[in-house]
């Protein structure tokens, strides 16, 4: 039997709501501060926080965690994302040729691929959620151009999405470095174009018969694509279907990204993730892995680690100046462009705008 005093705090706990707004603080100062850390980050400062037992929203560690609730939520799922790929990526390469594999006798294909990357960008975003970053900088910054994510919000983002992939890299080598020294050999870490190579477990490495002008296409090409099919599963303007995205976006991303696994996978190993690729190059050459991580393939470290910016971007250019009818500078005067093409107008309705506040 409950006590008086267990039955009504067990009634105060199940009647707390799942998500408590900013209100909830009992103390205004708090409260401000809250808002005010939040908006020089260039969060949403009215993002509602989340109720916890026993009042726990209260405590140091709750508060942190609400003020930075974007950058864990993208730090989490690009580790789930980096663990799930890169662990499919180790156990493909390492486990090629062993006999008592079931089935068989190696523990996946070129098949698992597209299979991980699709699954590991789905269970990513279930974990991030719908931040409009979606695990990856490319996407991150598109979204700010395009889409209205502040830019101030976008250097939390973007670092939160690479120590995440760091961290996820890093603990696929601790996980497969036994298979690896079995592999190819106690303590020899090998790069690409060295056969049997481990590296591109971690990161791409461009194929050897790829100039440079075909592994760039192979980085833009794609990513224009995600960005494109992005944008239409968040557009609710699109009378293509009947809502946009909604519960089944995720799993509309996995189709998305095996998709692009099997049609981009080849010349550059579906370099579309500066984060995910970069981090894991990183990563290898912490443990042991030699310089020439960045050097082979002519210096190719660079090209998955900003091309992908360009193809996000020109395809959310293209998604909106073609089919897009929602806010975005493409549907302002000028394309976006008035400060260029006439800043005698800004220059006007500032000082519109600085009148009027002078007035009020």
């Amino acid at each position: 039997m409950l006590s008086a005093s267990d039955a009504s705090s067990h009634s105060r706990q199940q009647s707390r709501p799942l998500y408590a707004p900013h209100e909830s603080y009992d103390n205004d100062a708090l409260q401000e501060q809250h808002r005010s850390l939040r908006r020089r980050l260039g969060l949403n400062p009215w993002q509602p926080v989340k109720a916890h037992s026993d009042g726990a929203e209260f405590l140091l560690w709750p508060r942190i965690r609400a003020l930075f609730q974007e950058g864990f939520s993208e730090f989490l799922g690009s580790m789930i994302l980096t663990l799930i790929y890169h662990g499919t990526l180790a156990q493909t390469t390492l486990g090629v040729s062993v006999q008592s594999a079931p089935g068989g006798t190696s523990y996946g294909s070129y098949q698992s691929l597209p299979w991980g990357v699709g699954t590991g960008v789905m269970l990513g975003i279930y974990v991030a959620g719908d931040s409009g970053s979606y695990l990856n900088p490319a996407l991150t910054v598109s979204n700010a151009i395009w889409r209205g994510l502040p830019f101030r919000s976008v250097p939390i983002l973007i670092i939160s999405q690479f120590l995440g992939c760091f961290v996820g890299a890093g603990l696929v080598y601790a996980n497969y470095v036994s298979a690896i020294d079995w592999y190819a050999g106690d303590g020899v870490r090998t790069v690409p174009p060295t056969p049997m190579a481990t590296a591109p477990i971690f990161a791409t490495y461009p194929s050897s018969f790829a100039p440079k002008a075909s592994q760039a296409f192979s980085i833009i090409i794609p990513c224009a694509v995600i960005n494109i099919v992005t944008s239409a599963l968040k557009d609710d303007y699109n009378n293509g279907i009947s809502k946009a995205g909604g519960n089944f976006f995720p799993l509309a991303m996995f189709f998305l990204f095996y998709s692009i696994a099997i049609a981009f996978g080849w010349e550059t190993g579906g370099a579309v993730n500066p984060a995910l690729d970069f981090s894991g190059r990183l990563m290898s050459n912490a443990v042991g892995y030699p310089n020439t991580v960045w050097s082979s393939g002519g210096y190719y470290f660079w090209m998955p680690l900003i091309l992908p910016f360009v193809g996000a971007i020109f395809g959310g250019f293209l998604y909106d100046l073609l089919v897009f009818t929602g806010p975005s500078p493409i549907n302002t005067p000028y394309l976006g462009l008035r400060k260029v093409f006439r800043p005698d107008l800004e220059h006007q309705d500032r000082a519109i705008k600085k009148a009027e506040d002078h007035e009020g």
